[in-house]
């Protein structure tokens, strides 16, 4: 779903707020983004301002901004406000741990503006010396500070293809997972990839959580697994020794195509398809291509480019335009 990509854009926008000392616009985000991850559904099921403004903490500008966001995968606000704020510190606030008030303590103390800037103060022992700091503070931040420069550039795919089938092929061997299969730029065989997003569906007479249970266990036993980032009861992220950051998620086996769809991508490609199902008065999402409360395709990707008018496209051909089918 699009809910967790616009919630952490609507927290960036408050602690870049934030970060320029404006009052009261940074807590109306940051409840904007609580309510929309408590959405129990796709936010890209609101079609309009009105509806979206019924939802807790949503004004009309943040309404906009959603739409914004669903139409054209973008923020011009945001994209402003990284503008203005590309020059001082605030590329620091992307490190666990470090929010705009300590930010500005290491601008105003430090002069420090950079991720590599802050790991040789912090390697120094200069973070422990600023008010509010602890060594064992400063030993946190470093530890984030080193996570984080590792996640800021991509990885050649040829560098982490071998990890990635060898996990593929671990989580393939589990009972109960039917399907197992890489998305994002690694199945669109982009030349580079950030991070991994791997999705496992369950056979129809296997329960989720006992299959999520076998993923956490063969996750922490593959041999490049260095650290789980986060857990919950059908998805693990956890971090390679390479710096690979890698995203399992267990879809239902009904769901697996549309699932599949979603997070191979591209954005744009997932932003045109969605466009073309608005156009015909229908809903697509990673759960499925609804008109109305019916699902009208969602078991496999092929049946959902049939249902919207169009042949099934590679995914390396996913990109802002629909080759052949226009």
């Amino acid at each position: 779903m699009e809910n967790a990509s616009i919630a952490q854009i609507f927290r960036r926008i408050a602690d870049l707020l934030d970060y320029q000392g404006v009052a009261f616009k940074p807590a109306a985000y940051r409840r904007a983004a609580q309510t929309i991850d408590d959405l129990p559904k796709d936010i890209a099921e609101f079609t309009d301002s009105k509806e979206l403004k019924k939802l807790p903490g949503i004004g009309e500008a943040i309404a906009d901004k959603i739409l914004e966001y669903l139409k054209t995968g973008k923020i011009a606000a945001y994209d402003r406000l990284l503008f203005e704020t590309q020059m001082g510190a605030a590329g620091l606030l992307v490190v666990e741990g470090l929010g705009p008030r300590r930010v500005r303590e290491i601008e105003q103390h430090l002069d420090l503006r950079t991720v590599p800037e802050l790991i040789m103060a912090a390697e120094a022992g200069k973070l422990r010396t600023l008010p509010g700091f602890s060594d064992v503070l400063e030993q946190k931040i470093l530890e984030n500070a080193r996570r984080a420069h590792e996640r800021s550039h991509r990885f050649p795919r040829a560098d982490v293809a071998t990890d990635v089938e060898r996990l593929l092929k671990a989580l393939r061997a589990l009972p109960g997972a039917e399907r197992v299969e890489a998305a994002g730029s690694y199945r669109r065989k982009k030349d580079t990839v950030g991070d991994v997003d791997i999705l496992i569906s369950a056979s129809r007479n296997n329960l989720p959580e006992k299959l999520a249970l076998a993923v956490a266990d063969a996750v922490r036993a593959f041999p490049q697994f260095t650290r789980v980032v986060a857990e919950g009861p059908t998805k693990i992220s956890f971090d390679l020794a390479s710096g690979l950051r890698v995203d399992t998620r267990i879809v239902a086996a009904q769901e697996w195509g549309s699932a599949l769809l979603y997070f191979t991508g591209s954005k744009e490609h997932n932003i045109l398809l969605r466009r073309r199902a608005i156009e015909r008065g229908l809903k697509l999402s990673e759960y499925g291509l609804f008109r109305g409360k019916k699902v009208l395709a969602s078991e496999t990707e092929e049946e959902i480019y049939k249902a919207l008018g169009l042949s099934w496209i590679d995914p390396e051909e996913r990109t802002e335009m629909l080759p052949g089918n226009e």
